[in-house]
């Protein structure tokens, strides 16, 4: 189970690099555009944008799972180590419950949005929410693994987390 988990984060950390190149290169083709040449790309915003929002929510799991997110772990740290692991599940089955929302919203809004197109892109309004959907579905099975496990995820830093995909 951890492998296949393993190869689907790498997976989204490969998408998230894409995106922001993406951005990039959208964004500096638009500047050089609109200032050297008095044109402007006509889909950058919209590109763009849909870059970042599916950037955000699919590095969403990748935070989750290495501790990335901002934690207040006082109790947590001062509590008994007898009651750690059971703290530990209950704040993973709460945010499980809140992903769950999440997700569920993310879902009535793709069904909502599948019929409106964006202005400048050949896509539905629908694709500003299936990373909502998908960052939320598997930050759920990061966070069904910490339920199991019952132990804190310790704060990857960046030494750790040097690492060159494949």
């Amino acid at each position: 189970m951890d492998r296949l988990i393993d190869i689907v984060d790498r997976i989204l950390m490969g998408a998230v690099a894409v995106l922001m190149a993406i951005i990039v290169v959208v964004i500096a083709c638009d500047v050089v555009g609109r200032y050297g040449f008095s044109r402007s790309i006509l889909f950058s915003n919209e590109l763009s944008r849909l870059s970042f929002i599916w950037m955000t929510f699919l590095v969403m799991p990748l935070g989750i799972s290495r501790g990335l997110h901002v934690a207040i772990t006082s109790l947590r740290d001062n509590v008994p180590a007898a009651f750690r692991s059971t703290l530990v599940r209950l704040a993973a089955a709460a945010i499980i419950v809140l992903m769950t929302v999440v997700f569920l919203g993310a879902w009535v809004s793709i069904k909502g949005r599948s019929s409106e197109m964006l202005n400048t892109l050949p896509l539905s309004a629908a694709w500003f929410y299936y990373p909502l959907a998908i960052g939320s579905a598997w930050s759920i099975v990061h966070l069904l693994v910490q339920l199991v496990r019952g132990l804190p995820v310790e704060r990857a830093y960046e030494s750790d987390t040097k690492q060159v995909l494949p």
